[in-house]
Parts: C-alpha cells; structure tokens; sequence
C-alpha cells in the first residue's frame, strides 16, 4: 500500500517591517595639523600644510516589524529592534599659499563598537513607539557614545600611526604633526 505524503503547509510570513528610523550623533571631533614633505626633499623646501578633521560619531538604526494581521485575532506585537554602531571619520585638508584650506573627500570607516538589542512592544504601544526616544535605544545610543568620546584621542592618533602615515609613506611622503599658530 502506498500512502501520499500531505502537502507541507506553506511557510509562514516574514514579520513586516513597518518602521525605520535612523540618526548620527557626533560624540568626538578633532583637528590634527600635519606639515607634508617629500621623504628626500632638500632642508630648504618648506613643505605643504596640512589639517587632517577627525570626527567620531555613532549611528543609530531602529527597525519596527510585526506580522501580519490574522482575522478576528488582535494585532501581534510589535518587535523593535536597534543597532548603535560606531564611525570614525577623516577628511583631509590642504593649506594653499593664500591660507586657503581646501578639504578633500572624507573617509569613513566603521568600528568594531557596537551595540544590539531588541524589545517586543506592549499591545497597547503602536509601531511608532519604536524610536530613538525609547529608553532602551538612548541608553545603548549614550553608553558608546561615552565610551568612544573617552578613547577618541587614542582612536584618532591610531588612525595616522597605523593608517594615514603609512599611506604616505608609500608615495614618499613624510608627515610629522606641526604645531597650530
């Protein structure tokens, strides 16, 4: 005897996304004034004037899902969901003769630091409850921004050791921290 095995039931709808919300917040900002000169160069050339802008800031990213609505059952619950990343940001500038400063097109580069986490809304909180407002996503938003303010001095002379001069470098060009006037 043979049996038909039953159809398998088809799988269940994917929660929604039904709200998005997003914002930066600057925690650290730093100017770091460079003089830029040819790693062979004569004593006589001065060199180019440099500012190197070091920001870093972190983003936050909220996301509402909830699935879809059955008849004649209550809404389900909403999920919120956030992630708190961090960025460091570097943008170089350059002095003319005139003391102009004209900056080039900045780099950003995400940080291992980041913060999860999730709640499931109380049936009685709509979707745009989800927001940077809720107490869960401001303080996971303050927590890294106080921990990346209070390493932003270590962060930005680590991006220029291990990133910026040794870029240079390899085009032959030696950068060395000036002082500001």
């Amino acid at each position: 005897m043979f049996f038909q095995v039953p159809p398998a039931p088809p799988p269940p709808q994917p929660p929604e996304v039904v709200r998005t919300e997003s914002a930066y917040l600057r925690v650290a900002r730093k100017d770091v004034p460079l003089l830029i000169t040819r790693e062979k160069a004569a004593a006589k050339e001065p060199g180019e004037k440099a500012l190197i802008r070091y920001q870093l800031f972190v983003r936050t990213d909220i996301e509402a899902r909830q699935n879809p609505a059955t008849p004649d059952e209550p809404p389900p619950p909403v999920h919120c969901q956030w992630v708190v990343t961090s960025y460091l940001e570097r943008e170089p500038c350059f002095e003319s003769i005139t003391g102009k400063l004209a900056c080039a097109e900045s780099y950003t580069v995400r940080l291992d630091d980041i913060e999860r986490g999730n709640e499931v809304l109380p049936p009685t909180e709509e979707a745009s409850a989800c927001a940077l407002t809720r107490p869960g996503v401001a303080a996971a938003q303050t927590g890294l921004g106080a921990i990346i303010e209070a390493t932003a001095d270590q962060r930005f002379a680590d991006d220029l050791e291990r990133r910026l001069r040794p870029a240079y470098t390899r085009t032959g060009l030696k950068a060395v921290i000036r002082p500001l006037k």
